[in-house]
């Protein structure tokens, strides 16, 4: 996955940057046709603000929000939602295959 990151009107620590690229690989469990994630920090006050967009293969992109006193703290809540929406994501697609009649199997007895 190839991951962008974006600082606006704020410097963010080394150790949060990894923390982030660490967390958004782990991200491809719930899904593997992400292809890239885009991530963009800034500082909204005293808030800290975190903005994810993931790019899907064959499909819409995810976005994730999150917002709190530390980059941590925003960190940790949009990729909490971002892993939210992945699972729902994975959920419906799994929904809407057929399923089986539930008919027994007879084997050509000729």
């Amino acid at each position: 996955m190839e991951v962008t990151i974006s600082t606006r009107h704020c410097s963010v620590p080394e150790a949060i940057r990894n923390q982030s690229l660490a967390r958004l690989q782990r991200l491809q469990r719930f899904n593997p046709r992400v292809l890239a994630a885009t991530v963009a920090f800034t500082t909204d006050g005293s808030d800290r603000v975190m903005d994810i967009r993931l790019t899907m293969k064959g499909g819409s992109p995810v976005l994730g929000h999150g917002q709190g006193p530390t980059f941590r703290t925003a960190l940790d809540r949009a990729i909490d939602r971002l892993q939210a929406q992945l699972k729902r994501r994975n959920n419906r697609h799994r929904s809407r295959r057929a399923h089986s009649l539930g008919y027994p199997v007879e084997a050509n007895t000729a």
